[in-house]
């Protein structure tokens, strides 16, 4: 795994790497695109699995502004930036895929959470991408009313109304001793099950300039993804692969079932495994999406051959 930085519509990025997806003479490569909060970091056991499976060139990319980089890419957020929103996540992703990735390879996507949203939006905004896309892995993606979903209402109900003191509250933290911070995330990761070496990651989400820029995306979320792109899903359908759970908070089972109404087709895989399947299921959720990307390796390979 390499970690490069590249300045995508104006913020500097951290990605992660697996082989060399800039390559000029790469025929396909896959392009990760994280959840919120969108930092790479959580999805490194996801892609080392997804190489390992499928040994070809893997970039992971998260949301824009959501890891500290440098003293420009973490200044407090003013109310006319819109690099931070979900159109301005939109146009950092289409600069990777317009400046970065050889017009010759082709793209296997794979979303997680909002990022599934944001690549039928990248798609659908910007038409001469699908015939360079293989394959799509939606995992546990949130489409449509994420306001009404049940945290969602926590959001906008409760979060939304205390940002300010939540911002406020991150702040004095910074303020205590390093080793109360690091308990306190030992203590958060010891009743959550998770390992010890997610304690950096926790800490850089939590950075207060970092957790502005996610609620700010998470608010937009609540505002702007309401209705399901029925054609924009429709123009994909057939490269397309969900995974859902049942028991997802963020994307109910009422929303998996609308798509399975409206597009009977479209391929869906059920998983027991948790919205936020990179602290626990990695390696799982690699496997299921890696098999849908050889299925239509194989499908495009015997159509060549006869």
């Amino acid at each position: 795994m390499k970690r490069v930085l590249k300045t995508l519509n104006g913020v500097q990025s951290s990605l992660l790497l697996w082989g060399d997806p800039f390559n000029k003479d790469v025929d396909e490569c896959i392009i990760c695109v994280t959840g919120n909060p969108g930092l790479v970091d959580f999805y490194s056991e996801f892609g080392q699995e997804l190489h390992k499976n499928l040994t070809m060139p893997v970039c992971v990319i998260g949301q824009a502004g959501h890891e500290e980089i440098s003293v420009e890419t973490s200044e407090t957020l003013t109310s006319d930036s819109n690099s931070f929103n979900l159109n301005g996540q939109i146009a950092h992703k289409h600069e990777l895929i317009s400046n970065y990735i050889s017009k010759k390879s082709k793209l296997h996507l794979i979303g997680h959470s909002i990022g599934c949203w944001q690549i039928i939006e990248l798609i659908d905004r910007n038409p001469e991408l699908v015939s360079r896309v293989s394959s799509i892995n939606l995992l546990f993606p949130t489409l449509q009313k994420m306001a009404e979903s049940p945290n969602g209402r926590f959001l906008n109900l409760f979060l939304r109304r205390i940002y300010c003191l939540l911002l406020i509250f991150l702040k004095l933290l910074r303020i205590l001793p390093y080793w109360i911070n690091r308990y306190l995330i030992y203590l958060y990761l010891s009743w959550h099950s998770l390992p010890p070496h997610y304690s950096e990651r926790i800490a850089k989400v939590i950075e207060p300039n970092v957790m502005e820029k996610v609620l700010i995306l998470a608010f937009d979320e609540m505002d702007t993804v309401t209705n399901l792109n029925k054609d924009a899903i429709n123009n994909i359908k057939h490269l397309t692969n969900v995974i859902y759970s049942k028991t997802d908070n963020w994307a109910p089972l009422a929303y998996i079932n609308d798509l399975k109404i409206y597009e009977p087709e479209i391929c869906l895989i059920e998983m027991k495994v948790s919205h936020a399947f990179v602290l626990k299921s990695s390696e799982l959720v690699a496997e299921k999406a890696a098999t849908f990307i050889k299925d239509k390796r194989k499908s495009v390979e015997s159509m060549v051959t006869n």
